[in-house]
């Protein structure tokens, strides 16, 4: 017989399921707007991302700070028209074609005076200058906007008159920081105005400041929860010296301004470039050298002497580049930043064959090994999968012994693979001619299954190439044990609530989690997780991941059903899920963090308690989540498992929660 729960736990389950349904129903009245539905063109569509400083608060309109901000979406129907508000002007790119400069523009601006041919489209907008709003798009009736793919990496550059493309004809986007921001396939941002400073001084607006304000005049701080950056480039030091700055004061502050970008971007590999026209150059080495000697290994110098040549990669005499010393530019720096993210965000350091491991058009969500081997991409954890575009009627998949996996095409019926090696043929029956997708994931290799899963590359048609596929600009990571992975359902992985949750609501899901694995490492071989969280291989205690291969929005973590049974106390445990949720807030800086009642109700007051101690130590972004009464004797396999109806009910409890925070 089932024990009733406590009167507290009922008031709280009310209450919780109350606020919820508040905060997915409510109209705000100020503030951040009720996000609109996905599709309609509007300001809040949730598949219109902004890359940059943006303002959307108010709903109506998006206005954008600092140089270079743009936005991107996909739509569907034959004509896309954007309105503005007053004269504006901006540059829009349709389907990846060249980008069209409209000048002085006001109204609603026609995009696509010659209609496209029916289908799925792809638009940037990106703006220059005037007065810079975004009050939506005007689509075809019937049509509706598509989340675009975008890269999951992000560079942004942090500098002045140089980095914002000064002189040159389309500014920002002439300028070596977009151009090295495309040339490396990642979203970029530039946090960059003529004439600033590293230090305030009069007359001087000093960025070891301002640039942590929303824009680049005002006091309004900016919300690093709104996009986590891969890599920082800073190009700063050329006008300070103007201002009468020291070289004790420029280190000083250069040190500093290190040190607070570290802060704010855990991951990230920050690169201080020497200025042009070599200004600081040992005062910014300085400032390096300090920060490697406190433990930060990834902060690097880049020097650039002779990248640009005087005469011909200038516009003037004071230092900045014109078109072609920017390209110049872009061509040194990107394989710098390259070197050092390696295929961590798309980023390819090498040419591959369409198809094959290195393909840039090949999305591997989860924690992928691509690094040790350039022909075997191997998986880790569980739930791992990858997505990619192709064209042609056919594709097979190289496998290199045998593995179980579900393949799914064109959003088709998911096909399940039965000890399969070698050359898979996906497409018995050929395919239109056309675009198609798809996607693959491996059965988990844990346990008593010791499958291959390693991926080898795809077989395609004679001519045909692939494409980088739509996908969500979200991620979601769910940390646990064999509930997590899905153990006793019928697809493993992809009939746990994770999965579940990740598909329904439109974001990239990842599940950190193993069979049997605690919180605690035990001394009995328990793997604890509060260990294992930062590592690639849920097995091995090296390397380490690289956290800037993705950002999740959400982590849900659901530990403690097996530390009983390894008799871990509960000082332990409560000690032990302090360290993993601030090792969780170390890694996704912006990430909201829901921490779940076991279903068996084991920890709870400790679970509860290092979440308290998180909150008050600051940390407002983490919650706990009340499991009590979820799940029935009918929605499990035995008495701990979930069947498949338990993860669904799982799902329809959990994902509201999650939406209710981060959206979807």
């Amino acid at each position: 017989m089932q024990t009733p729960p406590h009167p507290r736990r009922i008031l709280s389950a009310l209450l919780t399921a109350a606020l919820v349904a508040c905060l997915l129903s409510l109209s705000w009245a100020g503030g951040s707007p009720a996000r609109a539905a996905a599709g309609d063109g509007s300001v809040s569509d949730p598949n219109i991302v902004y890359v940059g400083r943006w303002d959307t608060s108010s709903g109506t309109a998006a206005v954008p700070h600092w140089s270079g901000a743009y936005l991107q979406t996909a739509f569907t129907g034959t004509t896309v028209k954007v309105r503005a508000r007053d004269a504006v002007n901006f540059y829009a790119s349709v389907d990846g074609g060249p980008d069209v400069f409209h000048a002085a523009v006001r109204g609603t601006v026609n995009l696509t005076p010659q209609p496209l041919s029916s289908g799925t489209h792809t638009l940037r907008i990106s703006y220059r200058s005037g007065d810079t709003v975004f009050q939506g798009l005007v689509l075809d009736p019937g049509a509706h906007t598509v989340a675009p793919a975008m890269p999951s990496g992000l560079v942004e550059f942090v500098g002045d008159s140089i980095t914002a493309g000064a002189l040159t004809d389309r500014l920002a986007l002439d300028s070596y920081a977009w151009k090295t921001g495309e040339r490396l396939g990642m979203r970029h941002t530039r946090i960059a105005r003529a004439g600033y400073c590293l230090v305030a001084q009069s007359g001087c607006t000093g960025l070891s400041s301002q640039y942590f304000r929303t824009g680049s005049t005002g006091e309004q701080n900016w919300d690093f929860s709104r996009y986590g950056a891969s890599a920082v480039v800073v190009n700063l030091g050329t006008n300070d010296i103007g201002h009468g700055v020291s070289g004790s004061a420029f280190q000083a502050a250069y040190t500093k301004f290190l040190s607070d970008l570290r802060a704010k971007y855990p991951a990230a590999h920050l690169f201080a470039v020497q200025t042009l026209k070599k200004r600081y150059v040992t005062e910014t080495r300085a400032a390096v050298s300090a920060r490697n000697g406190s433990g930060d290994a990834k902060v690097h110098y880049v020097d650039t002497t002779g990248w640009l040549t005087d005469g011909t990669d200038y516009e003037d005499g004071n230092g900045h580049p014109n078109e072609a010393g920017h390209t110049r530019f872009a061509a040194r720096l990107g394989p710098v930043i390259a070197a050092r993210l390696g295929s961590a965000t798309g980023v390819s350091t090498r040419a591959a064959a369409p198809g094959q491991p290195g393909d840039p058009n090949i999305k591997f969500v989860g924690r992928w090994d691509t690094r040790s081997s350039s022909t075997l991409y191997t998986p880790y954890w569980a739930g791992a999968y990858y997505r990619v575009g192709f064209t042609g009627r056919t594709v097979k998949l190289k496998q290199r012994n045998t593995i179980d996996f579900w393949a799914r095409i064109d959003n088709g019926p998911v096909k399940f693979y039965d000890d399969v090696k070698g050359t898979v043929d996906l497409t018995p029956t050929a395919l239109a001619s056309g675009n198609h997708t798809l996607q693959v994931n491996y059965q988990v290799v844990a346990g008593s299954y010791r499958g291959d899963a390693v991926f080898q590359g795809l077989v395609l048609d004679s001519g045909a190439t692939t494409f980088a596929p739509s996908a969500p600009a979200q991620v979601i990571e769910f940390v646990g044990d064999s509930i997590t992975v899905g153990t006793t359902t019928s697809q493993n992985a992809r009939t746990a609530y994770g999965w579940l949750i990740g598909e329904r609501l439109g974001v990239e899901h990842t599940q950190i989690a193993q069979g049997g694995a605690c919180l605690v490492a035990t001394a009995d071989g328990c793997v604890g997780l509060e260990q294992q969280f930062t590592r690639l291989n849920p097995n091995s205690p090296t390397p380490d991941w690289d956290f800037t291969r993705y950002q999740a929005d959400a982590v849900v973590i659901n530990l403690g059903t097996n530390d009983v049974g390894h008799g871990v106390s509960s000082t332990q445990f409560q000690s032990a899920y302090g360290s993993l949720l601030r090792k969780v807030r170390a890694a996704y800086p912006r990430a909201w963090i829901f921490a779940l009642e076991t279903f068996r109700g084991r920890y709870v007051p400790q679970t509860e308690a290092a979440v308290k101690a998180a909150v008050d130590g600051g940390d407002s972004r983490v919650s706990f989540v009340d499991t009590t009464g979820w799940l029935g004797s009918g929605d499990l396999t035995d008495s701990v498992h979930p069947n498949d109806q338990g993860h669904r009910v799982i799902a329809d409890r959990l994902a509201p929660i999650i939406a209710a925070r981060i959206g979807g």
